[in-house]
């Protein structure tokens, strides 16, 4: 069994200080829990006229701990002596061992195990109250209590949170680089045109060699020369098919790789987009409490309101990013375009210590590009030694030489543009180094400060929301010092095979 979560900093403070979010879609079921707003990334739906909520949002929310069997596709979760047993696709769970009838089967929607709303009642002992009219989940299992004073500044926490945002998820399966390499390569429809292009070639120079007795050294015989020239195109057309299924191959290793990365970042950015809501409304929370102590104005509480609205369209975008980043890695790879997936390779940062002189000698002796530019030098000047003056109706000679030149200079361009984009490449890796540098230098001055901003909340020197931002700062350091490792691995590929980059757009195509 596997809990998968995020990972947040242990001294992260997430039960305070939220308000309601702006902007909520028309049509969308609400679910407020223990008079918390939640927001999940895939919202409550209704299927067979049953409503189905985030198994995983709500079970915590109301003090369950749950866990993800990814092999045997199965929920776990505990609460005190109660442990409950939940299979995706069936219409029964099992509580204590003893089976409990679903009124619907359970499901993965965008990462989230989705349950009948009545089994959470059932399971938990949790009073649920549906409201048709507003669409609105309302759950709780608090008995009453006294109410915490909502005005007051100090280091203690704030107000119980208003809204709970919930981004991290259950997923189908697992994958690894290097099997959506694998993947990708089988469903392309480039490379099984490129293996048909290899037998055709192959048996049209078979079939042309037949006809070939001598190799000619000059001129000579008409027919036996133009057989020969025939002969060298085919053999170069076999050959050009061979490199280029391999060249194939390496664009979409790298256009996975590029798109795996990318699916990496945009995880993050969901994850920095949801706590940035949190902060938005922690500032809003204060900004009220201070208007309602005549500390401020209502302008200050606009100007929160307004950063709170900004911070959830952020969080859409990041959102719809994510499920584009998705689309983009699962067309490639031949998965459906709603299928989910742990990533299951994250880049680790070493420096990089490649010399660009000696690359650009290795790329210019192993391109596949150069190599073909050059053959077609060599059929030029085949075409000019194997001349005949003689044939009436010949191209003339002198345009024949410049066949030659055109083929030579098109070769020194492809090496021109081979050589310069690896020298551009190692530019922009050792830039992102010089970023991955700085940030790791800020992250030691905000570590520190987030210790001590604990240390004097610990004491009643500091608010929780100057704690909880100073966290913040920690955590999205730490973030775009992933992101920029995720960059570096893909350029780092590229440096080693620049024709793959250059070719992965049209990989990417089929």
């Amino acid at each position: 069994m596997k809990r998968f979560g995020v990972a947040l900093l242990s001294t992260l403070v997430l039960t305070s200080a939220f308000a309601n979010l702006a902007g909520a879609q028309s049509g969308d079921i609400k679910v407020i829990i223990n008079g918390v707003t939640q927001q999940y990334t895939q919202s409550p739906i209704v299927s067979q006229n049953t409503t189905l909520v985030p198994l995983r949002g709500v079970f915590e929310s109301l003090g369950a701990q749950v866990e993800w069997d990814s092999k045997a596709k199965k929920v776990i979760a505990s609460k005190n002596d109660d442990t409950l047993t939940l299979n995706i696709g069936s219409k029964l769970a099992y509580k204590n061992s003893n089976p409990v009838q679903l009124d619907a089967a359970t499901q993965i929607q965008k990462g989230q195990v989705l349950v009948p709303l009545r089994f959470v009642s059932q399971s938990l002992g949790a009073k649920v109250n549906w409201d048709q009219s507003t669409r609105t989940v309302t759950i709780s299992n608090q008995g009453s209590g006294s109410a915490t004073d909502t005005n007051s500044l100090s280091s203690k926490p704030l107000a119980a949170s208003v809204t709970k945002v919930t981004y991290d998820t259950y997923y189908n399966d697992s994958l690894t680089y290097d099997d959506a390499v694998k993947l990708a390569i089988a469903d392309s429809t480039s490379v099984k045109t490129g293996e048909v292009s290899i037998d055709q070639a192959g048996k049209i120079m078979k079939e042309t060699g037949k006809h070939i007795d001598f190799v000619p050294a000059e001129a000579g015989d008409e027919a036996q020369d133009k057989a020969f020239k025939g002969y060298a195109q085919t053999n170069l057309n076999y050959e050009a098919a061979k490199k280029n299924l391999e060249m194939t191959k390496e664009s979409i290793e790298y256009n996975v790789k590029d798109l795996y990365n990318k699916l990496l970042q945009k995880q993050n950015a969901v994850k920095l987009a949801a706590l940035n809501i949190e902060d938005a409304e922690r500032k809003l929370k204060v900004a009220q409490i201070k208007r309602d102590n005549q500390m401020s104005s209502d302008y200050e509480v606009t100007q929160a309101t307004n950063q709170l609205t900004q911070n959830q369209a952020a969080l859409d975008k990041a959102k719809k990013d994510l499920d584009s980043a998705y689309v983009s890695l699962n067309q490639l790879i031949g998965y459906k375009p709603e299928q989910r997936y742990e990533l299951k390779d994250k880049p680790v940062y070493s420096e990089f210590k490649d010399n660009v002189e000696t690359k650009v000698s290795q790329v210019l002796t192993s391109s596949t590009a150069i190599w073909l530019s050059e053959q077609k030098v060599d059929l030029a000047e085949l075409s000019l030694k194997l001349y005949n003056f003689s044939t009436p109706g010949n191209t003339p000679y002198e345009a024949e030489q410049l066949n030659v030149e055109k083929a030579q200079y098109a070769t020194e361009g492809t090496k021109r543009q081979l050589e310069e984009a690896v020298r551009t490449i190692y530019n922009n890796i050792k830039a992102l180094e010089s970023q991955y540098s700085q940030i790791q230098a800020g992250l030691v001055s905000a570590r520190s400060a987030a210790d001590m901003a604990k240390k004097q909340f610990d004491v009643g020197l500091a608010t929780e929301l100057q704690v909880y931002e100073a966290n913040l700062k920690v955590t999205t350091a730490e973030q775009q010092a992933e992101d920029i490792v995720s960059s570096i691995d893909t350029l780092k590929l590229a440096f080693n095979k620049p024709w793959a980059m250059q070719g992965s757009a049209g990989a990417s195509a089929q």
